[in-house]
């Protein structure tokens, strides 16, 4: 009896797998450029090798592998909590079937607050005073604002110049800004456990990335020693920009979001993709 193909493409199946490819690629959008794309190949790795170990009758060196995919699986939630946790967070996001990119403000919105930032920036850079802001994006910021001092004031490049004067409560600590208003201040950020970080950076650098390793937040950066001017976005640090090329980044990463299904997003990355 022939095999028939056609039959098993009743709508049950094909919802079957078109559920299953959904999963599959809305976990690779959330795990990759982070440390789970790299336990995964190790995970891949000790996969192969256990097959091939058994393959070729190494029965003490399959039993050791297998022992320690074990131990692995257990821990497995503990090393990588922050990850598994914002994967929960963005799996009861609303945005997580409908992603979408940039802040939920208009243009005009857009405009004014890189404006206000790259004025308190760059005179902030020219004057050596440390900054730490931090401007919420899809996934709330509620949790370290606790941690700090309400402001909900309207966004300005001279209120933020009066909350960073050196040697008063407010300048210590990160701001946090959603849209026009600025939330809090002196808030505390949580710092980066990446090794690879250059020792040459400071806390205040080690928090903006920690914060944008474990949120979707665009951090800026002021050095204090120095005056460069920093952004950090998903755990990447984009330090020492000008002027000009701290605006580019701004104008890329607070660009009103554009709601998009996973289809036009995988349809968009595979356009790319053929044109390079």
């Amino acid at each position: 009896m022939a095999f028939d193909f056609f039959s098993l493409l009743n709508p049950i199946n094909v919802l079957d797998i078109a559920i299953v490819a959904i999963f599959i690629y809305k976990l690779i959008d959330m795990i990759k450029e982070t440390r789970a794309v790299q336990l995964l190949k190790g995970i891949l790795l000790l996969v192969v090798f256990t097959v091939i170990s058994e393959m070729l009758g190494l029965t003490t060196v399959n039993w050791l592998l297998e022992q320690t995919q074990t131990v692995l699986i257990l821990a497995i939630p503990i090393v990588f909590q922050p990850e598994l946790r914002r994967a929960l967070e963005r799996l009861g996001n609303s945005t997580f079937w409908n992603p979408g990119s940039g802040i939920n403000s208009s243009q005009k919105e857009v405009d004014y607050i890189i404006e206000q930032l790259m004025s308190f920036l760059v005179n902030s850079s020219k004057e050596n005073k440390g900054v730490l802001l931090a401007i919420q994006g899809e996934e709330g910021l509620g949790e370290y604002a606790a941690t700090g001092i309400r402001i909900d004031g309207h966004l300005s490049s001279q209120l933020l110049s009066n909350i960073f004067i050196v040697n008063t409560p407010l300048h210590d600590g990160a701001v946090i800004i959603d849209n026009t208003t600025i939330v809090a201040a002196s808030c505390y950020l949580p710092l980066s456990e990446n090794k690879n970080i250059n020792k040459a950076l400071g806390t205040r650098h080690r928090a903006g990335i920690g914060l944008s390793e474990v949120t979707d937040a665009v951090v800026c950066i002021v050095s204090e020693e120095t005056g460069a001017m920093s952004i950090a976005k998903n755990g990447h640090l984009y330090w020492n920009l000008n002027e000009t090329k701290l605006r580019k980044k701004l104008s890329e990463e607070l660009r009103p979001r554009e709601q998009k299904t996973f289809i036009q997003k995988w349809r968009e990355e595979y356009v790319d993709k053929r044109k390079k």
